[in-house]
């Protein structure tokens, strides 16, 4: 993706403040989150210790997130790359992992951004070496084995270059919260402080941060701090990642649904009870879904949602839920998002689409039939169910009265079947 945008190396600073743009959408969207840290291609987004976001469904948790990052960074993208056209669908993969303690959440922060040092030390070497004549084969052996303060001396006396004059994004990564403030937008001092989402370039390994910003995760108690980027001090945080795979033998099937929809097609003006351009789309995002997944081997959809399963011996990312979930969320939205102007050429995206995932496991090839006719007779039901509604609706009647009247014709369909039933 970087190489077909031509990003600069080592580092992008137009791309880098795009990741951080569409982290700051997401502190705005989601007011659980209290802290995020991102570098080069990732962020982490640290959620507060007691969220009830979407009671805490996992798949619900990454599939929302995943594909509201993806949205906000294909709309953002012409702010921060005006002469350069997405040529791709850009998509991102997700995990959640539970931290039991304040201190674990710091180490696993520390340990980002010491991950973010040593790749970016190693990468500004890299690029300098090829930069200069070498090829990628030739630089990557120049620099093997080589320690941190080989590099420094590298870049120093090869290229006059300073490491710790490099930008502070780049070598330290980015953190973005909710900073207390005592001025107003224009700077103006204020009586009551206020929270403004901030970006910053701050030392997360030290303890000065924590120690002025303690109403972000609260105090941790007893710290340890190991002073120095020590690497290995802070990767046990790994052992918390628990991979849940998929079971084997078992059909996969990925539903994926569109989060507030019925908004969306308000400020859409979508038609009612049904958009045949908003049906295409759906389906001509399902196409793409079965180009990059060659394991789907069938979707079925309808309104806001797509059904895709794959196949019984699927080894997608080795049949980890949390990366199948995250990527066919992104994907979906990522495609739904590049399609958009094709079906819809005078109408602006206005409010970001998203979408949440969820997976299930079948034994047989029965069941999986069965899913799908469930979902064929949901279709019906719904679209049945609209089609009266609207039709009330355009005929004069107010919504309220119209749900009242099909409630009404549900009861006594209803009385009706269950009395000849009896008989």
């Amino acid at each position: 993706f970087s190489e077909l945008h031509a990003f600069e190396k080592p580092n992008d600073d137009r791309a880098l403040r795009l990741m951080n743009a569409c982290a700051t959408s997401m502190l705005e969207k989601f007011p659980d989150i209290v802290i995020a840290y991102g570098v080069s291609d990732e962020y982490s987004f640290v959620f507060r210790e007691k969220t009830e976001f979407y009671k805490r469904r996992e798949s619900k948790n990454i599939s929302l997130c995943v594909s509201y990052f993806t949205i906000v960074y294909g709309m953002k993208w012409k702010d921060f790359f005006p002469n350069n056209d997405l040529k791709e669908p850009p998509y991102f993969d997700g995990r959640v992992v539970c931290y039991p303690n304040i201190n674990t959440i710091r180490d696993y922060l520390a340990w980002r951004q010491v991950d973010c040092h040593i790749n970016n030390q190693y990468n500004t070497c890299f690029w300098a070496l090829v930069k200069s004549g070498k090829t990628e084969k030739e630089a990557h052996q120049a620099l093997k084995g080589t320690s941190s303060k080989d590099k420094n001396k590298l870049l120093l006396q090869q290229f006059q270059v300073n490491y710790n004059d490099e930008p502070a994004m780049f070598r330290k990564g980015s953190t973005v919260y909710r900073d207390k403030v005592k001025t107003d937008d224009c700077g103006n001092p204020i009586k009551r402080t206020r929270e403004a989402i901030t970006v910053s370039n701050f030392d997360l390994i030290g303890p000065e941060f924590w120690e002025n910003h303690q109403y972000i995760l609260g105090e941790a108690s007893d710290y340890l701090c190991l002073g120095g980027k020590e690497k290995y001090g802070y990767e046990y945080v790994k052992k918390f990642d628990n991979i849940h795979r998929l079971p084997y033998s078992n059909w996969t099937i990925v539903r994926i649904s569109a989060c507030q929809f019925d908004q969306f097609s308000l400020i859409h003006s979508f038609d009612k009870p049904n958009d045949e351009t908003a049906l295409r789309l759906m389906n001509a995002c399902a196409s793409l879904m079965m180009e990059q997944f060659p394991d789907i081997i069938f979707g079925y959809g309808f309104d806001n949602e797509y059904s895709f399963v794959f196949q019984e011996k699927t080894e997608l990312y080795q049949r980890d839920e949390r990366l199948i979930i995250s990527s066919c969320s992104s994907c979906f939205t990522s495609f739904y998002m590049m399609k958009w102007k094709e079906y819809f050429p005078s109408k602006e995206l206005v409010q970001p689409p998203h979408f949440q995932v969820e997976v299930s496991c079948y034994p047989e090839p029965r069941i999986v039939c069965d899913y799908l006719s469930r979902r064929q007779s949901e279709c019906h039901n719904r679209n049945q169910y609209t089609t009266c509604f609207w039709m009330l609706v355009k005929s004069g009647e107010g919504e309220n009265k119209a749900k009242e009247i099909l409630k009404v014709f549900f009861l006594s369909s209803f009385r009706s079947s269950f009395i000849t039933y009896s008989n």
